[in-house]
């Protein structure tokens, strides 16, 4: 009878060991997930950062845009009054 308890307390404690194994590796996996997701937290707020910089240029840009076709289109409308103007002197 001895013999079959000792067997039964061995299952018991591998049991208990295997269990313990898999807490462990739990454990481990959760730590390295954290700290994945730390990772990636800081490099989706480094992104952002990014994305608001590159918002912000492209919007400076579009300004710098706008006030080049409006420079682009007085400059134009001066030429052809200059042009106008030198058509005049020919006809006369």
């Amino acid at each position: 009878m001895t013999e079959n308890t000792s067997e039964l307390e061995l299952t018991g404690l591998e049991r208990f060991s295997h269990l313990e194994d898999r807490i462990y590796r739990t454990v481990e996996a959760f730590k390295s997930i954290r700290k994945e997701n730390e990772t990636l937290a800081a490099e989706n707020q480094k992104l952002k950062a990014e994305v608001d910089a590159l918002h912000r240029e492209r919007s400076a840009d579009e300004h710098n845009l706008a006030q080049l076709q409006k420079e682009r289109e007085a400059l134009r409308e001066r030429v052809e009054k200059a042009l106008n103007l030198l058509a005049a002197l020919e006809v006369k």
